[in-house]
């Protein structure tokens, strides 16, 4: 079985608030280390849901990148789950829509991130290096175009997974 390895990083031009920005340096170093424990944390969680699907272990999961966007409930649970952007093949598409569903570790949100903050969980699936290439370049592309466009609204919170091609 292929594995998901998580590439556990905020995009930081996609979420860089004037909160944590405008921290005094001992403080940032508190709100850096919260934010990366809280996307280490949420990406395990989407890894083992990416993984646990009964789609992985009975059937093709699919190839390609998939975008979903989400918000935190009052729960901690995923709210308002949409696709910014799908993959041409719908397995991929509803394998990364039922693992970013399932997400139970979004609370405590990390001081700076608001109760309203957008994610976005950025899911590469590939079979060959080849594949897991040319996605690759398609999600930077994307995210620049995203970034780009994004001047004046809301961050984006993004968290990159990809699955690695088999060996």
């Amino acid at each position: 079985m292929k594995n998901i390895l998580y590439v556990a990083i905020a995009t930081s031009l996609a979420f860089s608030p004037t909160s944590i920005v405008a921290q005094p340096s001992d403080r940032e170093d508190i709100v850096v280390s919260s934010i990366d424990r809280f996307i280490d944390e949420v990406a395990r969680d989407l890894d083992r849901n990416l993984n646990r699907s009964p789609r992985v272990l009975h059937a093709p999961q699919g190839v390609g990148l998939v975008q979903v966007q989400f918000e935190c409930d009052q729960n901690g649970q995923p709210a308002n789950v949409t696709f910014y952007r799908k993959s041409d093949d719908p397995r991929a598409n509803r394998l990364a829509r039922e693992a970013v569903s399932k997400i139970k570790s979004l609370h405590p949100l990390p001081a700076g991130v608001e109760k309203n903050q957008v994610f976005m969980a950025n899911i590469i699936l590939a079979d060959t290096n080849l594949q897991f290439a040319e996605l690759s370049d398609q999600l930077k592309r994307s995210e620049a175009e995203r970034i780009a466009a994004s001047a004046g609204k809301p961050k984006v919170f993004a968290i990159n997974l990809v699955r690695s091609p088999s060996s």
